[in-house]
């Protein structure tokens, strides 16, 4: 349980923006920058974890505790079961996260999901309460790759089942994570490929999963020409920006042909006709390309295609970008699943976009809440910073704060995007938490099922 976010007194969040606002109420100043250690507000975090059900899943609690952070800022260890006290805090509004939980725990509170950051509404004087309840099993998690080679791929990607009972979408070269898998082996099946494409090797799968870990498998297929005859291809590159990549990149065409080219450069392939997949790797990690990659370019028998790929570097570390979900199964209404696409710079300039597809309008919609002042001049990124003691490795780590628009509201978030692993390790982090305008706030986080986070 937690002591609802008043509506007066998101004052607080509204004036760390700079906006104007009617509210009386004391003004919390902002949180990372400054938390008041003379008299003010104490907060008492309580946190107790449980095991499932079955008697044997108490051995499965995570055995280091947790983490508790209040506005990002300031933190203290906690044990499975424990307490601890932050004081000195300044009235008003704060957000409180746990952080540092195994796969195989969960956060729940009742009518809420794992509502997890939240918020909490702090007096001077007064002691303000915050309880995170969770339940570990004997569970665990796994990671389901694919790789596909050839020509006129399927468009549509795949679909991979586990156990016959729960299935995702997922890309013809993407990734997709299931969590909350019991412990033990698991049948891992890969369907609706399109009629000219192969899955090679076993199908299903058997992959054994073990508490608190990750498993992963990947699946291969390829896929032929639907049509005949042969054509040229020419790859180009136009690269800007700077601190350009000094030693170029590797093109790749259907999977299995590849050539070196420079950063503003081309390279000519003779392919199949048909849709040719074309992939730019050995990208340097502050640089980004701008459309789909892979992407695919249609070549005619005979005939030539031809396509340029634009890449965009910056200095590095002042940049993140990422697309993706949090939450297994399709992103419908009620649905406990929330999905993500932004680019932010340390310029402040960029988008970010959230839909909460556990947070539903009295008239049905889905909330989603962005900023971007190209769309709408009203929100903007209010502050970049370059790193997060949240994340596994502070310096992978971003925070931002944005006022941004969910609806005919404003309302001012907060996120941590960590850039735990490569493209495809199903290890990246996000954490975001939005003051809502009813009187309450709303936060998610957790490790993306799908997707990539990416710091540059």
């Amino acid at each position: 349980m937690i002591r609802a976010v008043k509506q007066s007194c998101l004052a607080a969040a509204f004036a760390m923006f700079g906006l104007a606002t009617a509210c009386n109420d004391p003004q919390s100043p902002k949180a990372q920058a400054q938390l008041s250690l003379a008299d003010g507000g104490t907060l008492v975090v309580d946190v107790k974890t449980s095991g499932a059900a079955d008697a044997d899943s108490w051995g499965a609690i995570d055995p280091d505790g947790y983490a508790v952070w209040v506005d990002g800022s300031s933190s203290q260890a906690i044990g499975t079961n424990g307490l601890v006290t932050f004081s000195g805090l300044a009235a008003g509004d704060h957000e409180v996260a746990l952080y540092g939980i195994a796969s195989n725990c969960g956060v729940y509170t009742l009518n809420k999901g794992p509502n997890n950051p939240r918020g909490v509404f702090l007096m001077d004087g007064v002691v303000g309460a915050a309880d995170f309840s969770l339940s570990c099993g004997w569970w665990g998690g796994l990671f389901v790759s694919t790789n596909t080679t050839g020509v006129d791929l399927d468009a549509d990607g795949y679909t991979v089942t586990v156990d016959g009972r729960t299935s995702q979408a997922i890309a013809t070269n993407g990734s997709v994570t299931f969590t909350m898998l019991d412990v033990g082996s698991h049948s891992i099946a890969l369907s609706d490929a399109a009629g000219n494409c192969t899955v090679s090797g076993s199908n299903p799968q058997q992959v054994t999963v073990s508490a608190g870990g990750t498993a992963s498998t990947t699946f291969s297929a390829s896929c032929v020409p639907t049509g005949a005859g042969s054509g040229s291809l020419t790859v180009m590159t136009n690269t800007t920006g700077s601190n350009l990549d000094p030693d170029g990149y590797s093109v790749t065409v259907d999977g299995t042909a590849s050539q070196a080219i420079a950063t503003n450069g081309s390279a000519t392939f003779t392919v199949p006709a048909g849709a040719n997949p074309v992939a730019l790797s050995g990208v340097a990690s502050n640089c980004t390309v701008s459309a789909a990659n892979p992407g695919a370019v249609a070549v005619p028998a005979g005939g030539t295609g031809t396509t340029t790929l634009g890449v965009t570097c910056v200095v590095p570390g002042t940049r993140v970008s990422g697309t993706g979900q949090l939450g297994m199964g399709s992103p419908t209404p009620q649905s406990n699943v929330q999905t993500f696409d932004f680019d932010v710079q340390a310029d402040l300039t960029g988008r970010f976009s959230i839909t909460a597809y556990d947070d539903v309008h009295q008239d049905g919609s889905v909330a989603t809440v962005f900023a971007d002042a190209l769309r709408d001049p009203a929100t903007f990124i209010k502050e970049y910073r370059t790193s997060s003691n949240a994340c596994s490795v502070p310096s992978h780590g971003v925070e931002v704060d944005a006022m941004g628009r969910d609806g005919p509201d404003l309302v001012p978030f907060t996120v941590i995007a960590c850039d735990d692993g490569p493209e495809g390790s199903g290890r990246d982090f996000l954490s975001f938490f939005i003051f809502k305008p009813s009187g309450e706030g709303i936060g998610r986080s957790g490790v993306l099922t799908s997707g990539d986070i990416v710091k540059r």
